[in-house]
């Protein structure tokens, strides 16, 4: 009998082993699940910031595209103002030159030494 109860009390002890294990497992178990649950939140907040990103820069894409747009049609009517100031300094310059033309011949017919008047 007393070897029956020799593994009796081996096997008891085996099993306080097995449960000191078994708890130690257990609050292994609760930290990791505890991480784990942290790494989730950390996945969610990271999503949701890279949703938010991808809003602003399509709202700065926008805003961008819109100022280029307004860019360029002021710069459209700029061009075409100084293009009208050009055409209407070539007609100055026609003017000026028909002036200077008939004012040489005027004074080709006065002739040499004429005085007008």
């Amino acid at each position: 009998m007393e070897s029956i109860e020799g593994h009796m009390e081996r096997g008891n002890r085996h099993m306080e082993q097995g449960n000191l294990y078994m708890e130690r497992g257990n609050r292994h178990m609760e930290r990791g699940n505890a991480l784990m649950e942290e790494v989730r939140e950390e996945i969610r907040l990271t999503r949701e910031e890279v949703r938010l990103s991808r809003e602003q820069h399509a709202d700065l894409r926008i805003f961008i595209r819109e100022s280029s747009l307004r860019a360029e049609r002021f710069t459209e009517r700029v061009v075409a103002e100084l293009q009208k100031l050009s055409a209407g300094q070539d007609d100055l310059r026609g003017e000026s030159r028909a002036q200077t033309k008939a004012l040489l011949l005027v004074l080709d017919r006065l002739g040499p030494g004429a005085s007008p008047g």
